[in-house]
């Protein structure tokens, strides 16, 4: 079930094992897992619990925090490689939970050399590529609604779920190119439909899937305008 070793047969498996450090670790409620900056420096497998994934944009005022329980989730491999190998978000967890560790030295020198492993590392790449490809097609749109669910679902880890946006209505406004009373009366109209809760230092999405379909309503509406 682990993200890639999906697909190992047992023997593969088994010299794996023979040779790896099994680093399984427990933990309690509110114990950090990997901080936003950090050094990666190893293959992070959450196996169990509830945890928090929370992204600081350093140059806004913007603070967004979801809760996944969608486990295995193996925490940002594409930063073992790279000029900038740190993490992008901090992950703590929200209930008591598990991890398993893998270390860079052994997923460069062990791991890769498996040709099935080094497919399903190749394939999860292309895939974070393809995903933040087809973001950037899909920002290019006059209809406000449109443009907010967009820019909002740029900063989200998990296309799904319960997201907190701490973040003021001038920087969203900035974010789109829109001014602040028409981000204002959209948050509003979310508020009404019952999308959204309205907060002090921003908004909570009670499920991100839920505005995704909205957007898909809207390109199937620009589209039949369109015709």
């Amino acid at each position: 079930m682990l993200p890639l070793l999906q697909g190992l047969t047992l023997q593969d498996f088994n010299e794996l094992i023979v040779n790896m450090k099994l680093d399984f670790r427990q933990h309690d409620e509110g114990d950090t897992i990997a901080n936003q900056g950090d050094r990666c420096n190893m293959l992070v497998y959450i196996i169990g619990g509830t945890f928090e994934a929370e992204y600081h944009d350093t140059k806004r005022a913007l603070i967004i925090s979801e809760t996944c329980n969608d486990t295995p989730h193996l925490i940002e491999p594409y930063n073992l490689f790279g000029v900038k190998r740190t993490y992008e978000r901090t992950y703590t967890f929200a209930t008591e939970g598990a991890t398993f560790c893998i270390s860079r030295e052994f997923f460069m020198a062990k791991m890769l050399a498996n040709p099935i492993i080094r497919s399903n590392y190749i394939n999860f790449l292309c895939n974070e590529l393809r995903k933040s490809y087809t973001q950037l097609q899909t920002n290019h749109h006059n209809d406000i609604e449109h443009k907010m669910i967009a820019a909002l679902q740029s900063y989200c880890l998990f296309p799904k779920g319960e997201k907190t946006m701490r973040m003021t209505m001038n920087d969203l406004a900035y974010m789109i190119d829109e001014t602040r009373l028409n981000v204002s009366n959209t948050l509003n109209k979310w508020k009404d439909d019952d999308l959204i809760e309205l907060r002090r230092f921003g908004f909570t999405i009670k499920d991100m899937a839920v505005l995704n379909d909205k957007k898909h309503l809207l390109n199937t509406a620009t589209k039949a305008n369109r015709r």
